[in-house]
This record gives C-alpha cells, structure tokens and sequence, in this order.
C-alpha cells in the first residue's frame, strides 16, 4: 500500500521534501513509517499524526493515508482575549529567561477581499473548545 508522508522543519531538510510517497506492506502501523524513509535513525521525540490527528504508534494504515512526521518542540503559550490583542503585552505575558527566543508575527492583509473592501480583521473562537486544543497543543 501506498502512504503519503509529510515532513516538517528540519525533517523536511533532511529528506529534501515536504511529501513523499512510501510503500509499505499490508497490515503496517505508524512505526513503520521511519524506516521506509531511509533517512537514518529516527530522532528522539518525533510525534505522528494520521490523517491530521494525532496517532500513536501503533495506529493501523491504510493505503492512501497521510501521515505527518512532527519534530518536537518546546516551549510555546497562547492566549484568548476579546480585547484587542498588544504585541507587547504578548511578548510580556510569555517572556522567561530560560526561554532561547520570543517570536511574534505582525502583518497586514490585502486591501480587498471577494470584492469588498477589508476595513478590519476580526477573529472568533470557540472558547472552551479553542482553549482546550491549544492547550492540548501546548502538552
């Protein structure tokens, strides 16, 4: 059967794609994924996602699924707020001095949207839900 893998950082690198096909026999699971790569010992700490959620590693395959191979991170904060989001009180609330780096992402959006003109972008969330899967993300 045939799997669709996707890469990630410095995976990605080693692998020199974001998305290979591999081959792998009937009946294998996510552990058998690594080894089809050819791309040497599998490093510490990898997570998979089958079919974009999270799977262990002994999670069934299926031809034509996809499976994501995730470096580990570490660190990471969120939050919700309806007031109007300060970058600064952003990089306040996560800043630590164990922490290497604080990155933040400022950006603009096109002037028109659908033939509309975009005069604010407004975000929404369902909180309880949207709380529980960042902090699940977090974990």
């Amino acid at each position: 059967m045939i799997v669709r893998v996707r890469l990630f950082a410095a995976l990605r690198e080693r692998a020199g794609s974001g998305a290979l096909e591999v081959e792998l026999g009937d009946g294998s699971t996510v552990a058998d994924v690594w080894p089809a790569l050819g791309l040497g010992d599998e490093p510490t700490g990898i997570v998979y996602a089958v079919n974009r959620a999270y799977a262990d590693r002994t999670a069934s395959l299926a031809g034509g699924d996809e499976v994501a191979v995730i470096p580990p991170v570490s660190g990471g904060d969120f939050r919700l707020s309806e007031d109007v989001l300060s970058v600064d009180a952003a990089v306040e609330q996560v800043r630590d001095e164990r922490a290497g780096a604080i990155a933040t992402f400022a950006g603009t959006t096109r002037a028109s949207s659908r033939g509309r003109e975009v005069l604010y972008l407004e975000y929404e969330a369902y909180e309880g839900m949207a709380e529980q899967v960042m902090a699940d993300l977090a974990d």
